[in-house]
Order: structure tokens, then C-alpha cells, then sequence
């Protein structure tokens, strides 16, 4: 039995956060149902391989804007756990379906508000997306540079997944367990944003400390030092070095050659020789061939792997972080499996995603 058995979910959103957290909560084993606009009337469908392909859902559509479909979606939502929705600030109301309307048929609803920067304040009306919540936390101006300085762009969705997604997923399972003691529901206003902040916090928290900004390069953990770095080898690909610790650095010095410089790890003055040297013992070897001698040596030294690397990587594989599955349409495809601690990575889902009648 999965851990959410028997939590229902009533999920308004098509992308973004919303999916994300839904997503998770199918995963753990919740009945997900994601309430979509009738077939052919425009709006956003993700591709059918995002989030999970949909699997642990069933779909039910509903035009949400005529009483029918409002009538539908409100006996859903009195015999449902969860309602999560993304829509901006005050339209989930406009339509007859915010949280004090569901609230007067269900008062054990747990409803989520899933929004870029919350319910309220200057910004909650902004339109945005996960580029957007990772400016205005801060996140960006701590990445590496980009040509002309700039900010590099991001690699993952990562305002989307952790800022929303996840801090959805964990605030609905804490007021679900509240639930079960107080018998009463409760209203999330989750900010993207503000979730980033939360990821951000031991940058934001070293400021309002010392009253030091980190940036990029500044700190140890955005590149100030040598030894937690990205290095390229002879083969033009990357290793990532994360040496924080004196020992970590000093095994990693000791095994390319450069024991000179293990007294000197967090010498200011000499992290362009420091870096210098490393750059010049990692481009001797093939990013492989120092894998071999490095990783499992106690330096922290890993390869960057490409996203086609990470799908057939042994260790992932190992631990069953990709699963086969069977779509009715497209055939036999792999995807990523259930992989949050807790998830059952053995779950075979039904692809496509089955609709219901409303």
C-alpha cells in the first residue's frame, strides 16, 4: 500500500508548479484527477511525456465557466481531500470555485492557491514563469556568467519543481496530517518565489547577518575557491570538484599532483595559481579516465554528466531511476520512475492517463 492511498486530489492546473506537485503526490500513491477544459477548446496541454506522462491520473474535462461544469466540479470537491489550483489571484473566485465556496461543501478541503509571487502584495498580479520566480529570489544573480555577463540561464525548472512544486507537496501533506487531529481544512497561498527564497536562504541569511552580498564568484559555494569548481578535461568534457572539506582537497591534490598546494585551500591570494594547477593536471587525462582514479578515492570529484549520460548511467540504473512503461499510443517508452524517497518505483501506471465521466 502506498503512503497517500485514499487522499484525492483534484488537480485545476495544466503546467508548472501545479503538475509538479500533483505529480509528486501521484507518485506517493494519491488518486489524482486532473480537471481539464472539454476537448477542442483551446488552452494549454503539456506534451504527453511531461510530468510522468500523467501516470497515477485520470482526467476528468469540465467547462468550468457554464453552471453545468461549476456544478460538476463542486460534487467533486465535497467528497475530495485536496484541491490544487494555479490560476492568477481572484480568478478561482470569479469562477464560483475559490476556496470559500468549496469550503461551505467540504470544510475538510485542504485547497492550495499555487501562484509566481503569492495572493498578494505588488507583484501578485505579474504575469511570470520559473526564469521570472528565480530573478526576484535572487537565485540568478548568484549563477555563473553567461556571455557579456549575464547570469547563465538555468538548466532545470527549478522555481517550478522545488520553488512551488515541492513546497506545495509538503505544506498539503502537513495540513492533511492537521486535518486529522483538528477535522478542519485549510487555504495555502504557495508563492513560487517564495519558495525559491526558502532555497536561496543561506545566501539571503549570510546578508541580513554580515551585511555581505554574495554573488557570483563571492562565496565558496558560488566559486570563490578553487577547490568547488567545474574543470575541463583532455577530452574537452567536464568534471565537477566539490572539495570542500581539508581532507577531500588534500586526496585530491595528493592524486593529480599538486600536493603544493594543500595548505593553501582557502588562501585568497592564491586561487588563480590554485585553480591554475588543477586546470592543467585535469587536462593530462579524458574526463573517464580521471573517474576512475578520483571518484571513489574520497575527493569529490564527479563527471558532468550529459542528460543522454544520466539515462543510461550505471548507478542510476541500479537503483531503478528509470522505468519501462507502455503507452497506448507511442509504444514501449522509459521515463523517469517515482523517484522520492518513499515512492513506489515498482508501480506500473495505466498510460494515457484514463478519463472519467463528471
Amino acid at each position: 500500500m502506498a503512503q497517500l492511498d485514499g487522499l484525492t486530489v483534484l488537480d485545476l492546473s495544466t503546467v508548472g508548479p501545479g503538475s509538479r506537485c500533483t505529480a509528486l503526490l501521484a507518485d506517493l500513491g494519491a488518486d489524482v484527477v486532473k480537471v481539464m477544459r472539454p476537448a477542442g477548446s483551446g488552452g494549454i496541454e503539456p506534451p504527453w511525456f511531461s510530468y510522468g506522462a500523467g501516470r497515477g491520473t485520470r482526467i476528468v474535462r469540465l467547462d468550468l465557466k457554464n453552471d453545468e461544469g461549476r456544478a460538476a466540479f463542486l460534487e467533486l470537491a465535497a467528497g475530495a481531500d485536496v484541491v490544487v489550483e494555479s490560476y492568477r489571484p481572484g480568478v478561482a473566485d470569479r469562477l464560483g470555485i475559490g476556496y470559500a465556496t468549496l469550503r461551505a461543501v467540504n470544510p475538510r478541503l485542504v485547497y492550495a492557491a499555487l501562484t509566481g509571487y503569492g495572493q498578494d502584495g505588488p507583484y501578485a498580479l505579474w504575469a511570470g514563469h520559473d526564469l521570472n520566480y528565480l530573478a526576484v529570489g535572487g537565485f540568478l544573480a548568484t549563477q555563473g556568467r553567461g556571455p557579456g555577463g549575464a547570469p547563465a540561464m538555468p538548466g532545470a525548472t527549478v522555481a517550478d519543481s522545488a520553488g512551488g512544486g515541492m513546497q506545495a507537496a509538503i505544506a498539503i501533506l502537513a495540513a492533511v496530517m492537521k486535518r486529522n487531529s483538528t477535522g478542519e481544512g485549510q487555504y495555502l497561498d504557495v508563492s513560487a518565489t517564495e519558495g525559491v527564497l526558502s532555497l536561496m536562504s543561506l545566501h539571503l541569511d549570510e546578508y541580513l547577518a554580515t551585511g555581505v552580498a554574495p554573488t557570483a564568484g563571492s562565496a565558496l559555494l558560488t566559486g570563490r575557491y578553487a577547490c568547488y569548481g567545474i574543470y575541463t578535461a583532455a577530452d574537452g568534457r567536464w568534471l565537477a570538484v566539490g572539495a570542500i572539506e581539508a581532507q577531500f582537497f588534500a586526496n585530491l591534490c595528493r592524486a593529480v599532483g599538486c600536493e603544493e598546494w594543500i595548505g593553501h585551500q582557502y588562501d585568497d591570494e592564491r586561487q588563480d595559481e590554485i585553480r591554475a594547477a588543477l586546470s592543467a593536471a585535469f587536462g593530462q587525462r579524458t574526463r573517464d579516465e580521471w573517474v576512475a582514479a578520483l571518484a571513489g578515492a574520497d575527493t569529490c570529484v564527479t563527471p558532468v554528466l550529459s542528460v543522454a549520460e544520466v539515462t543510461s548511467d550505471a548507478h542510476l540504473r541500479a537503483r531503478g531511476a528509470f522505468s519501462a512503461v507502455r503507452h497506448a499510443e507511442h509504444g514501449e517508452v522509459e521515463q523517469v520512475a517515482p523517484v522520492l524517497a518513499g515512492a513506489d518505483r515498482r508501480r506500473v501506471p495505466v498510460f494515457p492517463p484514463e478519463e472519467i465521466a463528471p
